[in-house]
């Protein structure tokens, strides 16, 4: 009997470390990103003393992100949503005061990347792409700002251990 429940609990200890490293390979997005300062473009915005962002696995095709910058000046701006890669918009909830409500929208278009776009009330604000390296490690945003005069980003993360 002792040795039933032992191999029971070897059996569901393998089953759910599989799940978990199916489910990391399903969205490797999925961490906590901080911003490599040295390799990151920041184009014609100024550059922050830092940022971080994470992501999180809701469940059911559900998920979040939290993005943490610290700017030049030392305040600090943080910004957050829930959404899936079904296109759909989903609020934006951040510290920055915005003219307007914020929305986002992912598109999932290959197994390490996704398409976004932010919009302020009816106006497109960013387009962007995110792209992880193939060893999981390093994550690269691509970003465009077509309604203004910012040039393009280029933002690389590493991912935190």
């Amino acid at each position: 009997m002792k040795n039933t429940v032992s191999t029971f609990l070897i059996t569901l200890f393998v089953l759910l470390a599989s799940s978990a490293g199916l489910a990391q390979s399903e969205n490797p997005f999925i961490g906590t990103w901080d911003i490599d300062m040295d390799e990151s473009d920041f184009g014609s915005a100024t550059p922050p003393q830092n940022m971080s962002r994470s992501y999180t696995d809701l469940g059911n095709g559900s998920y979040a992100y939290q993005v943490a910058t610290v700017s030049q000046d030392g305040t600090l701006g943080l910004s957050s949503a829930i959404y899936s890669y079904s296109g759909q918009e989903y609020p934006i909830v951040s510290f920055d005061e915005l003219p307007e409500p914020a929305m986002i929208s992912y598109r999932r278009i290959g197994d390490a990347t996704v398409e976004y776009t932010v919009r302020i009330g009816d106006e497109v604000s960013q387009i962007g792409s995110k792209f992880i390296s193939p060893n999981y490690q390093r994550l690269t945003i691509s970003i465009q700002s077509p309604n203004s005069d910012l040039e393009n980003q280029i933002l690389i993360f590493n991912r935190r251990r």
